[in-house]
């Protein structure tokens, strides 16, 4: 921001300057990713600015082509962010600057082909910036996640099995998962130094868990093993039921190997990443429609009662996207509307200061860097902080840097869309689409099933094609949200922990034969009727009944 404002001032052309500063909020992505991912995801969020801003400025003319145009973006971003996993702050900044674009070439008369050409030129600096910082130690990312790796796999090797190693253990394997992405997602060409050092810590791993998995002791109920409870469970009894061996260090380590192997093809493929996203049904879908909803009510709520004359659509636009964008259970997307609420009115408050100092030259150059600078040091630590922040740089750029003689008609105008934005989003929140983290939860049980048949028959598939440890940690993730919701015990979750539970336990068998003589079962029930979660579903259901039935055959028993 400071190099395309700094030059535009010198120039003598501060609004050029501010022009650019829509481009540059691509350098806000990935910030601490490695080399590749950095790159891919820096230029793809730039080419996606430039688009979002010619959209929104090309359309100034028309309030009814920007509505619908700004629907539709808000929609197709949000999907796709969270398809592709971008991860903060999302399809945010993109409908934001879609609206700046249309607001300063409808309201201040601004080329078109200005806006979208100096958002090109911020983008392009975004990327030169976030790519420079790489050339002293391209591989600085990299070396981060493996020594976090080595020492979290060092903290659990020097642990003795018993509680307070589990939390150890957890770190351990997440860290390992990273620096392996990291790794694939890094520089071109492979590291050997790196590569030994991981693979020792793994080795390390592997060694300090087979402590911990080595036996199991039978009793009559199901508890953690008390000489090893950091990994294992007690087991029935009787183990006839158990179809499959119960995880040993090897067994873990070959479905570890498998769900690793699996992630490295799915961070380095984006028609991978894409199909595995948008997966039908699946909170992207979900997502998506809430946004379109909350979006298209808030506009015609703003038309309503303020007239069809307006300019500034987009920030209505924008808080009605962003309680939604990111997905997520509902209590944190409702704290995050709350934050933005009250944040907002705040940052209206400060922006009112600001119009009445009316920075000019310079001053304004400070402020926008300070800000923005402030910004990304509270974002992650107190969100409604940052975004007290946020607003007087949103408007300060939206406005040109021309503060309004009386700016006491552009701060009410504002604080009503926010309000407006904020509680219709809220309302479509509790009452759109209530059902569809179950509808996510059935349809990803219903690939696990699709992909246990597949892998129990022993089918081949293609590197392109989904696979049973991308089912699985899909169907984990749905059905965490499902959890977060309040359905803990909801027949949809039940039958799903027990299903990812055995296919788990069908990846790290010891005896593949042993699995495949499932294999006609687990078709079977793929090609059942399985309640779609669009009703309450009773717990006798018999599909629900016979898929766990099955995985109790597999040894899996999560109750």
């Amino acid at each position: 921001m400071l190099l395309c404002l700094g030059a535009g001032t010198l120039a003598g052309r501060q609004d050029l300057g501010l022009l650019c500063v829509t481009g540059t909020f691509a350098v806000l992505y990935a910030p601490a990713a490695p080399i590749r991912r950095r790159f891919a995801t820096v230029l793809g969020v730039g080419l996606a600015l430039i688009v979002s801003t010619a959209l929104g400025a090309f359309t100034a003319g028309s309030t009814p082509a920007f509505a619908v145009t700004a629907v539709l973006l808000a929609m197709t971003t949000a999907g796709v962010c969270l398809a592709l996993r971008v991860g903060p702050p999302g399809s945010y900044f993109l409908v934001l600057c879609a609206g700046i674009a249309h607001f300063l070439a409808g309201a201040h008369g601004t080329a078109p082909a200005t806006i979208a050409g100096m958002t090109a030129v911020g983008a392009a600096v975004a990327l030169t910036v976030t790519m420079a910082e790489m050339l002293p130690d391209p591989r600085r990312p990299e070396r981060r996640a493996v020594d976090a790796a080595v020492r979290a796999v060092r903290d659990y090797a020097d642990s003795t099995p018993g509680p307070d190693s589990r939390p150890l253990h957890r770190a351990a394997a997440h860290a390992l998962a990273a620096a392996e992405e990291a790794m694939v997602e890094g520089y071109w060409r492979p590291h050997p130094a790196l590569t030994d050092r991981l693979t020792t810590a793994r080795r390390d791993y592997d060694r300090r868990a087979r402590r911990a998995t080595e036996y199991f002791l039978p009793a009559e109920d199901l508890a953690w093993d008390p000489h090893n409870p950091d990994a294992g469970r007690w087991l029935d009894e009787s183990e006839e039921p158990a179809g499959v061996d119960m995880p040993s260090a090897p067994a873990a380590e070959r479905a570890g190997r498998a769900i690793a192997a699996d992630e490295r093809r799915h961070v380095a493929s984006l028609r991978r990443r894409l199909a595995d996203g948008l997966r039908y049904p699946g909170e992207p879908w979900s997502v998506a429609l809430s946004v379109g909803v909350a979006t298209t009510a808030s506009i015609l709520l703003v038309l309503v009662v303020l007239g069809t004359d307006q300019t500034h659509l987009y920030w209505v636009i924008a808080f009605s996207a962003l309680v939604l964008h990111q997905g997520g259970p509902r209590a944190a997307r409702t704290y995050r509307a709350v934050h933005r609420m009250i944040g907002t009115v705040a940052g209206l408050g400060v922006f009112l200061a600001v119009s009445y100092l009316q920075p000019t030259g310079w001053w304004i150059v400070a402020l926008i860097v300070v800000l923005q600078f402030t910004i990304e040091l509270l974002v992650t630590r107190n969100y409604g902080l940052a975004v007290t922040l946020i607003t007087p740089l949103a408007l300060t750029v939206a406005t040109g840097g021309r503060y309004a003689d009386d700016p006491w008609a552009l701060v009410t105008e504002r604080l009503l869309d926010t309000v407006i934005g904020v509680l219709v989003a809220l309302v479509v929140l509790w009452v759109v689409g209530r059902r569809a983290h179950h509808r996510a939860v059935r349809g990803d049980t219903r690939r696990v099933l699709r992909e246990l048949a597949e892998y129990a028959g022993g089918h081949e598939q293609s590197p392109t094609e989904p696979t049973l440890a991308s089912a699985l940690r899909d169907l984990h993730t749905s059905t965490a949200l499902l959890s977060a919701d309040g359905h803990r015990d909801s027949p949809e979750v039940r039958t799903a922990e027990a299903l990812i539970h055995a296919g788990f336990l069908g990846l790290g068998a010891d005896d593949r034969r042993t699995v495949a003589r499932g294999a006609s079962r687990w078709a079977e029930l793929a090609d059942a009727d399985l309640p779609s979660g669009l009703r309450p579903v009773g717990e006798g259901h018999p599909v629900d009944e016979r898929i766990r039935e099955q995985c109790e055959r597999m040894g899996a028993t999560p109750d």
